[in-house]
This record gives structure tokens, C-alpha cells and sequence, in this order.
């Protein structure tokens, strides 16, 4: 499956940032995070985003005031945030990095990874060294706060719809194709994009997005490992409903013990 693949993010960028896919990071920012902290009655000052993407939360969390990092592996979607930033007036310290191995001198009091941008580490060594990583980083006391897509989410409401036009415009159409290994326990999904040149030509580029389902009991034995401590599991984060087996996604919230 590696065969046609180029590292995620590249050409998609601006797309995905044009797309309604940020439609999610705007919920976060909006309703879930906010819920979460007055959950936890907890006011953090430092916040760090790993996989920040094209730093839709990254930016209105600076916005709230908070000192942001931003950390993501693409250059191209950190190239977007930081016209975010500066459109937006705010500050926020962009790191190209792997976050399952990144090493900063800051320490903080938040650490989020949102967009199921865990699931994007196939290997369970990938999980447990950014559980470990995301836990050195943390002050005393702090919350890693993230949400990862089920196995059920990837192998049953992925499946539902194999083939989608995922957008249409006059000048651009973008396609995408979505199987799961059963094997692997990995969702695959083919990004085609159509643009059109200048020349009225159709371009053709393609990515290949890769997704592994984790189960809960594995995903919480690792971050006991690590040392947080669980403070709340959900299956959905405003209505506070526990995960099921028929969760999409998890939404996690662990602490480091003060």
C-alpha cells in the first residue's frame, strides 16, 4: 500500500484547509475545548498542539489568550497557520516535527491532539512513544486531552461510504476511496484531486491517507505506562456519553499526577 504514497498533507493541504474538514476544528475551538476545561475547572496559561494541521484550533486558542505551540510534520500545513496567525494578529510558535519524537525546552500545562491524528501512527511503538513524549512535556498537574477514531469507526462507518465526491468546484474536484485491512486493523484512504491548469487541462494528484484502529484497552494500558493517570472517557464530549462499542470515536482526558 506504501507504494504510491507520498507523505500526507503535501498537495492536500490547501485543499483540506479549503474543504469543510476544518468545519471539526472549528467545533473544537468553539464547543468541545471550552466544555472541557469548565469540566475540569481547569485554566491553562501554556497549551501545545500536536498534529496541529493547518492551525484552525492552534489560532483561536491564542486568540482566548493562551501561549500556543503548534507542531505538525507538514510543512505545508504549518505554512497555512502561520498566515492564520498573522491574519488573526495572535502569536502562536510553529514546530515542524514527528510528534511521537519531538523534543522542546518548554514545558505545558495543555497538551491537545484533535482530528483522530493519533490514529495516523501505525505502529503501537509510534502511540507509546508520543504517550511518553506528550507526558515529559507536561507540567505537573496538566492535561493531554485528544480523540482517536474507534476500530469501529474505521471498519464499519468508514466502509458505509467506500466512494465520495468530497468536493466540486469549477476549477477543482477531489474524490476519495476508503478500505480497511482486517488484518492490520488499518483504514486506507486514496485522495484523488482533479485541478484544473492553465490551460483548462485537468491536473491529476493523489495521497494515501493510512489510519490504525486501537483498542481502548490498549490505548489506556499505554498511557498508564507513560504515567498519566485517566481522568475521562467519552464516546461523545458535550453530552458526556460513555464510549460505546459502537462509538466512531473516543475522546480521552488524562492527567499528569501534580
Amino acid at each position: 500500500m506504501r507504494k504510491p504514497r507520498l507523505q500526507p498533507y503535501r498537495h492536500f493541504a490547501k485543499h483540506y484547509h479549503a474543504g469543510n474538514y476544518i468545519q471539526f476544528s472549528h467545533w473544537i475551538s468553539q464547543e468541545v475545548f471550552p466544555h472541557l476545561l469548565t469540566l475540569l475547572n481547569f485554566s491553562p496559561h501554556s497549551l501545545l498542539d500536536l498534529a496541529c494541521g493547518s492551525g484552525v484550533f492552534a489560532v483561536s486558542a491564542a486568540q482566548q489568550g493562551l501561549s500556543v505551540t503548534g507542531l505538525d510534520a507538514s510543512a505545508d500545513m504549518l505554512a497555512i497557520g502561520q498566515e492564520l496567525a498573522r491574519e488573526a494578529n495572535v502569536q502562536v510558535a510553529w514546530v515542524q516535527a514527528d510528534m511521537s519524537s519531538f523534543s522542546l525546552p518548554a514545558r505545558f500545562d495543555c497538551i491537545t491532539c484533535f482530528f483522530d491524528s493519533l490514529n495516523y501512527l501505525l505502529k503501537v511503538e509510534d502511540l507509546s512513544h508520543t504517550f511518553q513524549t506528550a507526558y515529559a512535556h507536561l507540567n505537573p498537574g496538566g492535561y493531554f486531552i485528544f480523540d482517536m477514531n474507534t476500530i469501529y469507526g474505521l471498519a464499519v462507518i468508514w466502509q458505509r461510504f467506500p466512494y465520495n465526491l468530497a468536493q466540486d468546484q469549477p476549477d477543482y474536484m477531489e474524490f476519495t476511496e476508503v478500505s480497511y485491512d482486517y488484518e492490520l486493523e488499518i483504514a486506507n484512504m486514496r485522495v484523488i484531486m482533479f485541478e484544473r491548469g492553465e490551460k483548462r487541462t485537468w491536473v491529476k494528484h493523489e495521497e494515501l491517507h493510512q489510519e490504525r484502529g486501537y483498542h481502548i484497552e490498549d490505548v489506556l494500558l499505554l498511557l498508564s505506562r507513560a504515567g498519566f493517570e485517566l481522568k475521562h472517557l467519552f464516546g461523545h464530549p458535550i453530552q458526556e456519553t460513555p464510549l460505546m462499542e459502537n462509538s466512531g470515536r473516543m475522546w480521552v482526558v488524562v492527567q499528569k499526577p501534580a
